[in-house]
C-alpha cells in the first residue's frame, strides 16, 4: 500500500529539518488518481512508464512536503535542465528509488541556509559501485573510514553525499560539474561531514567554498544530505 511519512535530519547547525517520504508500489502511481493531481512538464507523454512514475513519486512528496510546512500546494515546475523550480518563499530538493520519493523543503530566511540537496540510495546499490576513482580520492575514502565508517558502505556513502552536495551546489553553478570538484575534508563524529570546493565553480562558488552533510541509516536505505 502507497503510504506517506516524515523522518528528521539534524543539521551541523543544530537545526532540524523533516524528510517527506512517499512510499509506493510499482506501477501504481501512473493513469491513476495519483498522476491526475501532478502538472506534467512537456514531454512527459513520451517518456518510459519507470520515469513518469519516479516523476510523479517525486512530486508527491513535495506536496507532503509542502503541506507540512503549511505552504501553498502548488506544482513544482521541472526546468530544461531537469532541476526543480521552486518558489521564492523556500528552497528544497528531492531524491527517488523505485519505491520511494522523498523531499525535504526549507525557508532559507528562517534557518540561514540557502540550499539543500538530499539523496536516497538502497544498500544493494553498493554492489553496482566499483569505480572509486571517479567518485572521490583516496584521501577522503580514510576520512570515513577513520570515523567508523564500514568500508563496504564507505563508497556508498561518498557517492550519496557528493549527490546531496551536487544538488545543494547546483542553483548557484548552473552547470554540470565533476564529483572531485567538490572534496570531503573531515567529518566530526562520524555523523557530520564538511567539503570543500577545489576550484571556482561560479561566481558564487568559489575555490575553497564550504558546504556541510551528514547521513543516517534507515530501513534498508541511505539517506544522505548537504547544505550552504
Amino acid at each position: 500500500m502507497n503510504c506517506y511519512f516524515q523522518t528528521q535530519i539534524q543539521l551541523f547547525s543544530s537545526h532540524v529539518l523533516r524528510v517527506s517520504h512517499f512510499v509506493f508500489k510499482e506501477e501504481s502511481l501512473v493513469a491513476t488518481g495519483y498522476a491526475a493531481c501532478i502538472a506534467k512538464p512537456s514531454g512527459y507523454s513520451n517518456w518510459r512508464t519507470k520515469r513518469k512514475e519516479t516523476f510523479l513519486a517525486g512530486r508527491l512528496a513535495v506536496k507532503h512536503a509542502q503541506n507540512c510546512l503549511s505552504v501553498p500546494l502548488v506544482d513544482i515546475a521541472k526546468a530544461e535542465d531537469g532541476a526543480p523550480i521552486w518558489p521564492n518563499e523556500y528552497t528544497g530538493s528531492i531524491s527517488h528509488t523505485d519505491n520511494q520519493a522523498i523531499a525535504v523543503l526549507l525557508r532559507p530566511s528562517q534557518i540561514g541556509i540557502q540550499y539543500i540537496g538530499i539523496d536516497l540510495e538502497p544498500f544493494g546499490n553498493a554492489e553496482m559501485l566499483n569505480v572509486t576513482d571517479s567518485i572521490g580520492l583516496q584521501c577522503e575514502f580514510e576520512i570515513l573510514i577513520s570515523a567508523g565508517v564500514k568500508k563496504e558502505l564507505s563508497i556508498l556513502l561518498l557517492f550519496s553525499l557528493k549527490e546531496s552536495v551536487y544538488k545543494s551546489l547546483y542553483p548557484m553553478v548552473g552547470e554540470f560539474f565533476d564529483f572531485r570538484d567538490v572534496e570531503l575534508t573531515s567529518c566530526e563524529g562520524g555523523e557530520y561531514f564538511e567539503f570543500q570546493v577545489k576550484r571556482q565553480l561560479s561566481q558564487r562558488v568559489p575555490l575553497g567554498f564550504v558546504l556541510h552533510g551528514g547521513y543516517k541509516e534507515q530501513e534498508g536505505h541511505l539517506l544522505t544530505w548537504a547544505y550552504c
